[in-house]
């Protein structure tokens, strides 16, 4: 199972490492969101002040399932194409990063 999660642009930004953490080879959804963390994903972002309490946190912790890379590159690709300095998604495997596309 591939896991991905989505980063909001809370405060109307992005921040690294990358709009969505693609997670591959995890065990379950725990196990993905723990790989997800280590790669810069957080969570409680607006409790801990870090987050625009207006637009919420930047990340959610809830993960979107799929079957291959491939299909979770494309789901992320569809979403949102905006162009900026944050790469548009990685993926990572057990804290490696596999692969960054900066669109």
């Amino acid at each position: 199972m591939i896991y991905s999660f989505r980063q909001n642009n809370s405060g109307g930004y992005y921040i690294q490492p990358a709009k969505y953490i693609i997670v591959k080879d995890a065990r379950d959804s725990e196990h993905a969101v723990e790989i997800a963390m280590a790669a810069g994903m957080y969570l409680h972002g607006v409790a801990a002040g870090s987050d625009c309490y207006c637009c919420g946190d930047r990340w959610y912790g809830m993960d979107y399932k799929f079957d291959t890379v491939e299909d979770a590159i494309a789901d992320a690709l569809d979403y949102d194409r905006e162009q900026n300095e944050v790469p548009h998604y990685i993926v990572v495997d057990d804290l490696d990063v596999l692969d960054t596309v900066l669109e």
